[in-house]
C-alpha cells in the first residue's frame, strides 16, 4: 500500500491551496507549519480531507504511518461526524457564487480557524474552542470589529454544517464593539486634501466624493455606466459585470447590494470626465497599467492626506523591514505617510451623505440617500450622516422658534 501523502496550505494568488510535501532526501522540511493534512480513500471511494494533530513534520509523519497501521482510528471512520475540513469546504462551495472578494476574505478567515483550533469534527467545536480562538485573535492585536467578523463568518459555516444556534456558543466570547460616529470632512481639509493632488488623482478621488461609492465600485466604474436619463440629469449607474481580465481571466463584480443603482453626479465631475475621456483607450475609468480595474485607492489616498498635512500625529502602527534580518519597528504617522487612521475611502463616502442630508436644504430625502448609497436598511444610511459641529449649526440653532 503506498503511503499517505502529507499536505499544509499555502497562500496563492489565487487564495489558499493544499500542496502536497515532498518527502525526499535535502528537502527541508523543519519551516513548514501546522496544519498538516492527509487524504485517506474511504471504502465509497471518498477523500475526504483529515488534521493530524502534530505540530511538526516529523510528527506528522509519526502519525500518518500509525494511522496507516490502524494505531489510531482514523477520523474519516467515525460514524455520523462531519469532518471540520469537510464542513469549511462545502461552505465555501455554496458560497462560491458570491462576489469573488467575499469568497476570497471566507476562504482566508476560515483557513485560519481551521489553523487555529485542535477540533477535527464539527461536534466538537463549543464555547470553549471558540473562545481560545477569539483569545488568539487578541493577542495578534485585531481590532474588535475585525475579531466579531472572523468569528462571525465561522458561526454561518458552523450553522451550514447543521449546527443549532451556533450563535449563542459566542454570545458571551465577544468582544465589544464601539460604534463609530461617521466623521466627515470638513469643507477646510476637503480644500486641503484636493489641493495636494495631481490631476489624474484629482479626477479619481472626486469620483469617490462626488458618487458616495465603495472603492470596488470606483474600481470597476466603466464609460458605458455614465448615463444621461429622461430627466436630462447624468447618472453614474452601479451594476454587475462580466469581464475579461488582460491575462484573459474571466471575472465578475456583483456590487455589495445585488442591485443595480444609480447615482445622480455634479455637472464638474461632468466636465472632468469629458476630458478625461478624450484621451482614454480603455473600457474602465481608472485602469491600471495592464488595462485592468485599478486597485490600491486607499493607500494612495492616505499619501496625499499626509502630504497635504492632515495626519494627526497620534497613530502607531508596527511595520517589519529588512531585506534579510526581520524586524518589527512602530512607525508614528507624523512621518509614516500610511499610518494615520482618521483617513479611509468609506470617509469620503460618510461625507458625501451628510453633505446629501444637511446641505441641499432638505432635497435629498433619506430614502434617496439610503438608495444611492446602495443600503438595504434605511438604519445603515442613519448610521453615516456625521455630527456636525456646534459652530457650524448655530446659525439655525439660534433661529427663533415662534
Amino acid at each position: 500500500m503506498a503511503t499517505l501523502a502529507i499536505y499544509h496550505r499555502l497562500k496563492k494568488p489565487v487564495g489558499w491551496r493544499f500542496i502536497r510535501i515532498e518527502e525526499a532526501p535535502g528537502k527541508r522540511t523543519g519551516h513548514l507549519e501546522v496544519p498538516f493534512l492527509i487524504r485517506p480513500t474511504q471504502a465509497d471511494g471518498r477523500q475526504p480531507w483529515v488534521k493530524l494533530d502534530a505540530t511538526t513534520f516529523d510528527a506528522a509523519k509519526t502519525e500518518r504511518d500509525k494511522r496507516e497501521r490502524g494505531e489510531i482510528i482514523a477520523a474519516e471512520n467515525n460514524a455520523g461526524r462531519t469532518l471540520l475540513t469537510n464542513a469549511v469546504a462545502d461552505f465555501l462551495d455554496k458560497k462560491k457564487r458570491k462576489n469573488p472578494s467575499t469568497v476570497e476574505n471566507y476562504t482566508y478567515i476560515l483557513n485560519e480557524f481551521l489553523g487555529q483550533v485542535k477540533a477535527r469534527f464539527v461536534d466538537e467545536i463549543n464555547h470553549r474552542v471558540l473562545d481560545q480562538y477569539v483569545t488568539w485573535l487578541e493577542e495578534k492585536n485585531a481590532a474588535p470589529k475585525t475579531i466579531n467578523n472572523k468569528v462571525m463568518v465561522v458561526v454561518f459555516m458552523l450553522k451550514a454544517a447543521g449546527v443549532t444556534n451556533p450563535s449563542k456558543m459566542v454570545k458571551d466570547t465577544l468582544p465589544t464593539v464601539e460604534e463609530e460616529i461617521a466623521e466627515p470632512y470638513h469643507k477646510k481639509d476637503l480644500e486641503k486634501l484636493f489641493a495636494a493632488m495631481e490631476s489624474e488623482e484629482y479626477v479619481r478621488y472626486k469620483f469617490f466624493l462626488v458618487t458616495a461609492c465603495r472603492e470596488a465600485e470606483v474600481a470597476h466604474a466603466q464609460w458605458k455606466d455614465i448615463t444621461v436619463g429622461a430627466d436630462s440629469c447624468v447618472h453614474f449607474v452601479v451594476q454587475t459585470k462580466k469581464f475579461t481580465t488582460s491575462n484573459g481571466k474571466q471575472s465578475v463584480f456583483t456590487p455589495k447590494s445585488h442591485e443595480r443603482r444609480e447615482i445622480p453626479i455634479t455637472d464638474e465631475l461632468v466636465d472632468l470626465l469629458k476630458e478625461r475621456k478624450k484621451t482614454s483607450k480603455s473600457d474602465w475609468i481608472f485602469p491600471n497599467e495592464n488595462g485592468d480595474p485599478d486597485g490600491h485607492f486607499l493607500r494612495k489616498f492616505k499619501k496625499i492626506a499626509f502630504e497635504a498635512g492632515l495626519n494627526c500625529g497620534k497613530c502607531n502602527s508596527a511595520r517589519t523591514q529588512g531585506r534579510f534580518v526581520k524586524k518589527t519597528v512602530e512607525k508614528n504617522c507624523a512621518t509614516f505617510s500610511e499610518g494615520c487612521s482618521l483617513h479611509y475611502l468609506h470617509r469620503l463616502r460618510k461625507t458625501r451623505a451628510t453633505y446629501w442630508h444637511t446641505q441641499t436644504n432638505n432635497q435629498v430625502s433619506l430614502r434617496n440617500i439610503q438608495t444611492y448609497l446602495g443600503h438595504k436598511d434605511l438604519t445603515t444610511t442613519q448610521k453615516y450622516l456625521g455630527i456636525r459641529k456646534s459652530s457650524e449649526v448655530m446659525a439655525a440653532i439660534n433661529k427663533p422658534m415662534f
